[in-house]
C-alpha cells in the first residue's frame, strides 16, 4: 500500500490517501507512524480517502485491533471515502469501534464527506499531496 498523509492545522484536519494493496502489515505500519507526521495532534479531525485501495487483505480481527488502538481521540470526526461496499463495510465497523455512531461517516463521493466535515473540497486545494483523481 501506498500512502500520503498531510494535516491542514486550520481546518483541524489530518488526511490519509492509500492506494494498492491494504494488508494487516500496512495498517499497523501506517498507525504507528501517525503521530511522527508534522502538525499531528490526537484532537484532529479525519480524512481517509480510500478510493484507489485496490484490494483490502486486513483481516477482521486486525480491523477490530487497530480501530481500538488508533491514536486519534474518541472524539474526533472520522470520514472514509471508498470505493466499494466492501470498503464501505469495513469503515464502518472501524468508525463504530473507534468512535461511535455521530462521529464518523462513510461516503462514495469525496463532497459528501468534506461537507460532513464542514469544509469544501477548495478547502483540501491547501493540501500539498490531495489530488482528486476521482
Amino acid at each position: 500500500m501506498t500512502v500520503k498523509v498531510d494535516v491542514i492545522p486550520e481546518l483541524n484536519l489530518f488526511i490519509t490517501q492509500a492506494t494498492g494493496k491494504l494488508s494487516d502489515q500496512d495498517l499497523a505500519q501506517y498507525q504507528k507512524s501517525i503521530p511522527a507526521t508534522p502538525g499531528y495532534k490526537p484532537t484532529l479531525n479525519t480524512l481517509f480517502d480510500a478510493r484507489s485501495v485496490a484490494e483490502n487483505l486486513v483481516t477482521p480481527e486486525n480491523l477490530i485491533r487497530f480501530s481500538t488502538s488508533t491514536p486519534f481521540d474518541t472524539s474526533v470526526k472520522r470520514a472514509y471515502v471508498v470505493s466499494d461496499e466492501k470498503a464501505s463495510m469495513l469503515a464502518t465497523v472501524f468508525g463504530t469501534t473507534s468512535s461511535g455512531d455521530d462521529k464518523f461517516f462513510v461516503s462514495f463521493q469525496l463532497d459528501d464527506a468534506c461537507e460532513w466535515l464542514g469544509i469544501t473540497l477548495d478547502d483540501l486545494n491547501r493540501s500539498s499531496i490531495f489530488k482528486d483523481s476521482q
